[in-house]
C-alpha cells in the first residue's frame, strides 16, 4: 500500500528542509520535518511505496534516511509521545512487537495495507495476529482486511455496549436503537467493529437485530403493552393507512414517542409490519397482496412496469409509490430502467 508520508530516522542540522531522493529510477521531491532528535517525517507530493527499515539516499547530497513507519493518521500531543517511544527502538522490533505498540496509539489498524511495508506474506501475518490474539494483545475483528484493535479496547467497548443492553433489558425496554449504542461505545454504527460488538453482546439476550435497532424478542408483554399495540393497529386500519409513518401514529394516538417506538418495533419483529425505509412501514398482509399483484401483472402484461401501472394496482399516492419502488429495487424485486421498472420476480 502506498502512503504520502512516513516516519524516518536521519541526521540533519535543520528542523525542516526540502530534498530530493532517487526511487525506482525516478527523482522525487520530499519535505522533511523534525519530530525530536533524529526522528523526522517525510512528505511526498504523491503516494509512494516504501518498506520497513529501507535505506534511501538523497539524490544530490551525501547521506540518507531509514524508513520506520507510515504516517497512518493525524496525531495529537499524547499520541505523538507514545509514537515517539515506539519509534525510538522500532528497528530492533519485529511485526509481533510493533502491532501491540501501534495499538497503544491507534484504536484500529487495517493490517492488510501494511503487509508490503513489513515484507510479510498474508499467511505469516494471520499466524502472527492469531498469536497476538491468543496472548490477549490484539483482537482480530475481520480476517478479510486483517482489521484489528487492542484487546483492552475491545473489552472496554464490549462492556460499554453490554451495559446499555443489560440496563434496557432489566427495565423492560423492548427496543434499543443503534444510536444509543453508538453513543455509549463511541464507534460509528456503520463500522465493522460496531457490528462485531453488536453480534457479540447480543448473544447474552434473546433478541433480534433489525436495520436500526435491537429488539428483545422474548420479553413478555404487559397488559398495557398488549392494549397499546392493539390500539395502534386499530387506529391505522380505521384511518386506512396500510402504508404509514411514525408521525401518522403520533398524530392519531395519545401515546408517547417511546411507547409508539416500542410498539412499532415489536410489531416489525412479530412480522405484523414491514419496514420499507427509515420512515415508512407497511402492513405485512398488504405487502403480500402487492407481491401477488406484481406477479400477476408480470404474467399478464410483461415485466416492465410504470408508475401509472403501480398506481392502478395499489391506488397509492406518488410518494408511497416512490418508497415502494425504491424498497423493491433494494430487495432485487425490481430493477430501475429509465423511468420504469423491470420486475425481477418469477411470475
Amino acid at each position: 500500500m502506498r502512503f504520502n508520508a512516513y516516519f524516518v530516522r536521519l541526521a540533519h542540522s535543520q528542523d525542516s528542509f526540502q530534498g530530493s531522493i532517487q526511487l525506482g529510477g525516478a527523482s522525487l521531491a520530499a519535505s522533511f520535518r523534525r519530530i525530536s532528535g533524529d526522528l523526522f517525517t517525510v512528505h511526498f507530493m504523491s503516494q509512494v511505496e516504501l518498506t520497513f527499515r529501507q535505506r534511501i539516499d538523497f539524490k544530490n547530497v551525501r547521506g540518507g534516511f531509514t524508513v520506520l513507519l507510515p504516517v497512518l493518521s493525524q496525531y495529537n500531543q499524547r499520541k505523538m509521545k507514545r509514537l515517539g517511544e515506539l519509534l525510538a527502538g522500532i528497528e530492533e522490533k519485529d511485526f509481533r512487537e510493533v502491532v501491540p505498540a501501534l495499538l497503544a496509539v491507534e484504536n484500529f489498524l487495517e493490517m492488510e495495507g501494511l503487509l508490503y511495508f513489513f515484507s510479510l506474506e498474508r499467511r505469516q501475518a494471520v499466524d502472527m495476529l492469531t498469536q497476538l490474539e491468543l496472548a490477549r494483545q490484539a483482537k482480530v475483528i475481520n480476517l478479510n482486511y486483517l482489521f484489528v484493535t487492542s484487546w483492552d479496547h475491545f473489552l472496554q467497548s464490549l462492556a460499554a455496549m453490554e451495559k446499555v443492553l443489560r440496563a434496557a433489558y432489566a427495565s423492560r425496554e423492548r427496543t434499543v436503537k443503534f444510536a444509543q449504542l453508538e453513543k455509549a461505545v463511541k464507534v460509528p454504527q456503520e463500522s465493522v467493529f460496531f457490528k462485531y460488538l453488536l453480534k457479540k453482546s447480543s448473544q447474552e439476550f434473546p433478541c433480534r437485530i433489525m436495520p436500526q435497532a435491537l429488539i428483545f424478542s422474548q420479553l413478555p408483554l404487559s397488559e398495557e403493552e398488549k392494549t397499546r399495540i392493539a390500539d395502534i393497529e386499530r387506529v391505522l386500519r380505521a384511518n386506512k393507512l396500510p402504508v404509514f409513518t411514525f408521525e401518522n401514529v403520533q398524530k392519531n394516538t395519545a401515546y408517547t414517542l417511546k411507547q409508539i417506538n416500542d410498539a412499532l418495533w415489536y410489531m416489525v419483529n412479530e412480522e405484523k409490519f414491514l419496514q420499507l425505509d427509515e420512515r415508512y412501514f407497511i402492513f405485512s398482509e398488504e405487502y403480500a397482496k402487492l407481491i401477488n399483484r406484481l406477479k400477476k401483472f408480470k404474467r399478464n402484461q410483461g415485466d416492465i412496469m410504470t408508475f401509472d401501472d403501480l398506481r392502478a394496482l395499489t391506488a397509492y399516492s406518488r410518494k408511497y409509490l416512490i418508497v415502494l419502488f425504491e424498497y423493491w429495487d433494494r430487495q432485487n424485486v425490481t430493477c430501475r430502467v429509465g423511468n420504469q421498472r423491470q420486475i425481477l420476480l418469477g411470475a
